[in-house]
C-alpha cells in the first residue's frame, strides 16, 4: 500500500501500536519525524491525519510500512495495557509494557495473515471466572475443571506449551519479555495471547510462568494489576502442576534431595515450587521449610538448582503454520510483506519449532 492510500485510511491506534512496537515516546516519534509531539497525539487519537509525506516519514521511524496504518487491518484490542495481565507494575516502566504489550497485538496480527492460508485450532480456554475473595478449594477446583475441559492427564501434564497451543492459544517467546516482565498474557483479541521471556533458561521456572498465565486466562476475565489476581494465578499454577489430590501423599515429611529430585523430574517442577508446596500443603512446617531452603541457597544459591530439566518448552505453532504455508507457496517474506512488518519482526515472533540442527543419516 502507497503512503497516498494508506494516509486517505489512517488509523491512529494503528500508529499508537507501531510506536509501541517501537518502544518510542510521542516526543521521540515527533523529533524523528519532524512534527510536533501535540500533533503525533492527534494523530494517534484520529484528532488529525497525517500528509502522505508524513505518513511516509511515521513508518520509517517506527519500523513498519506505511500499510500497517491503515484502519481496514485487524482492530487492535480494546483492552490495552489496563486489560492485560503484567505480573508486576513496580519491576516495569509504562513504556516497557507498552512496548511488550505491543509485540502481543503483532503475534495477533501474523495469526490473522497466517489464517489466510492454513487453519489453526479453534481457541478453546473454559472461562471459571472467580472473584477476589476466592478461597484455595475454589482455585483447585477451577485446575480440576481445566483438566477436564483440556483432557489433560491426570498425572503430570507433559508439555504445556503445547497443550496451551492445541487449544488455539497464540503462545511466543520473545525478547521483550525480559526486561523485568517475565511473561504476560490477555484474552482481548481474536484469541488469548501468551507472552514468555526468551532467556528463561530453567525448563522449571518457564513452565509454572505458563500455568500462571493460563490461571488467568481461565479465572481472570478483566485484569486488576496490583490486586488479589496474582497469588490467585500462582495458587491456580501449583494447584496445576502439583495437585493436592497427589502431592498430600507423595511429598516427603522431611527434605530429602534425592526425593525432591526424583519429583521434579518426574513432574517437571522446580525443588523451590515443591518445598513450597510441602509447606501449604502442611507436609512440613514453617521451620522444616525455611531449613530446606536454607540448605539450597548455601549449597546452589538462590538462583539454581541441582537436576536440571533441560531446555525451556518452545512454542511451535505459528511455525508450524508458517511451513505449511510455505509448503503451498507463500513465503515468510510475503507473511511479512502482508502484516507490514520487516522479516525479522516474523522471524522474532514465530521462531522456530525446534532450531537445532538437523542431523541426517
Amino acid at each position: 500500500m502507497r503512503a497516498e492510500e494508506a494516509a486517505a485510511a489512517f488509523s491512529g491506534e494503528r500508529l499508537r501500536l507501531a510506536r509501541f512496537r517501537a518502544g518510542l515516546t510521542l516526543r521521540e516519534v515527533a523529533e524523528r519525524v519532524d512534527v510536533s509531539h501535540t500533533a503525533v497525539s492527534q494523530y494517534e487519537n484520529d484528532r488529525n491525519r497525517p500528509t502522505s509525506a508524513v505518513l511516509a516519514r511515521l513508518a520509517m521511524a517506527t519500523g513498519v510500512s506505511a500499510g500497517f496504518f491503515a484502519f481496514g487491518r485487524r482492530p487492535i484490542s480494546n483492552g490495552g495495557l489496563d486489560g492485560t495481565h503484567f505480573r508486576s507494575l513496580r519491576s516495569t516502566t509504562r513504556q516497557g509494557r507498552a512496548q511488550a504489550w505491543g509485540w502481543s497485538e503483532l503475534v495477533l496480527d501474523i495469526a490473522e495473515i497466517l489464517e489466510r492460508y492454513v487453519r489453526l485450532p479453534e481457541p478453546y480456554v473454559p472461562l471459571i471466572a472467580i472473584g477476589s475473595e476466592a478461597n484455595e478449594t475454589e482455585l483447585a477446583e477451577a485446575a480440576a475443571e481445566l483438566r477436564r475441559a483440556w483432557d489433560l492427564p491426570d498425572g503430570p501434564v507433559g508439555h504445556l506449551v503445547r497443550h496451551l497451543e492445541a487449544n488455539g492459544v497464540l503462545v511466543a517467546r520473545l525478547e521483550v519479555a525480559n526486561r523485568g516482565i517475565d511473561a504476560f498474557s490477555h484474552a482481548q483479541g481474536s484469541r488469548p495471547v501468551v507472552i514468555l521471556g526468551s532467556d528463561k533458561g530453567d525448563a522449571a521456572r518457564s513452565r509454572f510462568d505458563v500455568a500462571h498465565e493460563l490461571g488467568h486466562l481461565v479465572c481472570h476475565p478483566d485484569a486488576d494489576p496490583g490486586g488479589e489476581q496474582e497469588q490467585q494465578a500462582h495458587a491456580f499454577a501449583a494447584e496445576l502442576l502439583m495437585p493436592r489430590t497427589h502431592f498430600a501423599r507423595i511429598l516427603p515429611r522431611r527434605f530429602d534431595l534425592g526425593a525432591y529430585a526424583r519429583l521434579k523430574q518426574e513432574w517437571g517442577v522446580s525443588i523451590a515450587a515443591l518445598l513450597y508446596r510441602a509447606r501449604t500443603l502442611g507436609v512440613i512446617g514453617d521451620a522444616a521449610y525455611r531449613r530446606a531452603v536454607m540448605i539450597m541457597n548455601k549449597q546452589y544459591g538462590r538462583r539454581s538448582e541441582p537436576y536440571p530439566l533441560g531446555r525451556p518448552e518452545l512454542p511451535a505453532l505459528l511455525a508450524t503454520a508458517c511451513q505449511v504455508a510455505q509448503q503451498a507457496g507463500i513465503s515468510r517474506e510475503q507473511i511479512a510483506s502482508e502484516a507490514c512488518l520487516p522479516v525479522e519482526d516474523l522471524d522474532a515472533i514465530v521462531g522456530d519449532p525446534d532450531p537445532r540442527p538437523l542431523v541426517t543419516v
